[in-house]
């Protein structure tokens, strides 16, 4: 009996040992679970950050070079630009050069120009006064008006030079035409009148209303010769009646003094 009272006696102290040292070996591994836990957490997290900065680096770099191919994208459009831009500027620098040579020549001519005009007007003054003498009271009155336009000086330099050309074609389209007019000649000291026929410059004929006179003119003599009626009447009066327009256009049959030959 009091051996086994002995027995729980010292039984009790190391059962109590036993229990404290189990309690102070789970004591013991749970604090290391746990710190094993908090390093994996820890870990995990440390992981979960990487990832995030993975993505975010990827995504930085996937932005980054969406943007590169874009301004490349740019740089190669800016640069076919600037290429059409040069070669536009370079010809604009042609154009600039061939405009100052013009201005330099507008210039010059614009010098010039009262001289040339004047004699211009002087040359055809000339021509119409020793050309058969159609018209020549319309045709000196163009003239006078040509010379009034450049003495002027409200009158450009532009309009005066107009003037000048229209003289010149006019005078110009004469010599392919032909026209009827009629007007008073004095003949044998009478005053008659009479129809014109011009044809070109090659022909120019009179014939008295009553048509009893026919006549032409003579550049060489400038003067006006009769010509036979009974030859040249009825001729010279179909002539005039189709430049009038009163007949059918017809071939005439007139007195063309024979060209000369050039010296």
């Amino acid at each position: 009996m009091n051996n086994r009272r002995l027995y729980y006696k010292v039984l009790a102290p190391f059962a109590s040992l036993i229990v404290a040292g189990a309690t102070q070996a789970a004591e013991v591994d749970t604090s290391i679970i746990d710190q094993a836990l908090n390093i994996i957490d820890q870990q995990n997290q440390a992981a979960v950050a990487s990832q995030e900065t993975i993505t975010r680096l990827s995504n930085s770099t996937s932005t980054l070079f969406e943007e590169f191919k874009i301004e490349n994208d740019n740089l190669e459009a800016m640069l076919v630009l600037n290429a059409g831009l040069r070669k536009q500027i370079s010809i604009q620098e042609e154009q600039i050069a061939t405009i100052q040579q013009s201005i330099t020549d507008v210039a010059i001519v614009t010098q010039e120009m009262p001289f040339l005009m004047n004699k211009m007007l002087s040359s055809v003054e000339q021509f119409i006064e020793l050309d058969i003498p159609f018209q020549m009271e319309e045709r000196r009155r163009r003239m006078q008006f040509a010379r009034d336009a450049i003495d002027s000086p409200d009158v450009s330099i532009a309009e005066k030079f107009r003037q000048i050309l229209v003289i010149y074609q006019n005078e110009n389209n004469y010599g392919r035409t032909h026209s009827t007019y009629p007007t008073t000649l004095e003949l044998g000291g009478v005053e008659r009148d009479v129809d014109i026929l011009r044809v070109g410059r090659i022909a120019m004929l009179y014939q008295t209303k009553d048509r009893t006179m026919t006549g032409a003119w003579d550049n060489e003599a400038r003067a006006w010769v009769e010509l036979d009626p009974a030859e040249y009447r009825t001729a010279v009066q179909r002539a005039i009646s189709v430049s009038s327009g009163l007949v059918s256009p017809a071939i005439m049959d007139l007195p063309i003094a024979a060209p000369e030959s050039a010296q």
